[in-house]
């Protein structure tokens, strides 16, 4: 598989509407410095500090390695530094003489990092630009929407797979393992960025009876027990045993952008209530397809849905259970698996068109274990277009 190169184009755009935004908030540039941001404005992640100017050309600022950020970025300002020091001279070198507001990632800057930038620019405010760029991100150009649509398509490969693979008697960690391989011949680019404060996610969640019902410290309805506490969420050593759900979430990354997706699988049969539930999230994603659309708010589709659930007698199994229970349905897609907009409680953004979200109802029964479902949408003029398309039902092997 070919290296894909972001577009002159399409880093000119964004850049241009950063700078607009900057303009407003009344700041003299920015200076990016998050891997995830890094590629998103320049194309590059090699380590390096991005100034982008209110007016003008940007400036990579680069520590290592500065032979492939000119291989991989099409900006025209690349310089060397060594350190956050040397930012003032990199700077003055294309004209930036003394920028006296600046914006920063508060939400993910390490401290240490912001205070050299303290010391290597003591007469700079800075204030916080990270909710801006996390909002230009949301919407979603044709070139990005096609590299959702190549990981989607490995998705689906990835849930053929295993289809396939399970069978009674094999652990948690054998279907992970093959899912993992599988993923990476696909051309996966293999991990799953998050942006929130520790957290982490392992590109397949395999869980099977008990150990779907496993909490983890992650912001999911669903963690699994892992192999140690150091990781603390995913497959296990559990062998997979006939007429308990197992559960089957994966995610892929093409070109740093991600596509996600759940399913449900036994082998023999399940207690009624778990098809009961199920027929319950099915309805779910039904509602929120058919009521996705631009302007409506993200919050509604949350309280619909748990409305539905309770309504069911779900309520207290839905999106997880106990201290454990989250309050999202669904979770944009992009260049992290938490990207913004976000189907949750108090997040009320209306849906605007261009925005890729996955909806991912799914249901907990402490002891017994969790199902779900869970797709890829794109928004577009009169609703939404579904972006995945495997078996919605539970599959029975």
């Amino acid at each position: 598989m070919s290296v894909v190169l972001t577009p002159e184009e399409e880093l000119r755009n964004r850049i241009d509407r950063f700078q607009r935004a900057l303009k407003r908030k009344g700041l003299d540039g920015a200076l990016i410095a998050q891997n995830v941001d890094l590629f998103y404005f320049s194309g590059t992640t090699q380590r390096s500090v991005l100034y982008i100017p209110q007016k003008g050309s940007p400036v990579l600022m680069v520590q290592k390695s500065l032979e492939r950020a000119r291989e991989e970025s099409v900006l025209e300002l690349i310089e060397p530094i060594v350190a956050p020091r040397d930012i003032p001279r990199a700077l003055r070198t294309h004209g930036f003489e003394s920028p006296r507001a600046v914006g920063l990632e508060f939400d993910v800057l390490p401290v240490d990092l912001f205070m050299r930038f303290q010391r290597a620019l003591p007469s700079v405010s800075f204030s916080d630009v990270s909710f801006i760029i996390r909002r230009l991100r949301m919407v979603k150009t044709p070139f990005e929407i096609e590299q959702i649509e190549r990981a989607v398509h490995v998705v689906e490969n990835l849930l053929h797979k295993a289809q396939s693979s399970i069978e009674e008697g094999v652990t948690e960690l054998d279907v992970d393992g093959l899912i993992r391989r599988w993923a990476r011949s696909q051309g996966d680019q293999g991990r799953l960025r998050m942006r929130g404060w520790n957290q982490e996610m392992l590109q397949a969640h395999v869980l099977c009876g008990e150990t779907g019902a496993v909490p983890s410290f992650i912001e999911a309805p669903i963690g699994g027990s892992g192999t140690t506490p150091a990781i603390a969420q995913g497959a296990g050593h559990k062998r997979i045993r006939r007429n308990e759900p197992i559960l089957v979430d994966v995610g892929a990354g093409i070109n740093g952008y991600l596509a996600d997706a759940t399913r449900t699988f036994v082998i023999g049969d399940l207690p009624e209530k778990f098809y009961r539930a199920y027929q319950v999230l099915q309805e779910i994603e039904g509602l929120v397809e058919s009521e996705a659309r631009p302007g409506i708010l993200c919050s509604h589709l949350f309280h619909e849905a748990l409305k539905l659930a309770e309504a069911h007698g779900f309520g207290g199994y839905f999106m997880g259970f106990g201290q454990a229970k989250i309050n999202f349905i669904g979770h944009g897609l992009g260049l992290e698996i938490d990207e913004l907009p976000v189907l949750a409680k108090g997040y009320n953004s209306a849906l605007e068109e261009g925005m890729a979200f996955a909806v991912e109802p799914k249901m907990v029964f402490p002891g017994e274990g969790a199902i779900g479902l869970e797709d890829d949408y794109l928004v577009v003029a009169n609703g939404v277009r579904k972006l995945s398309h495997f078996e919605d039902g539970i599959i029975h092997l």
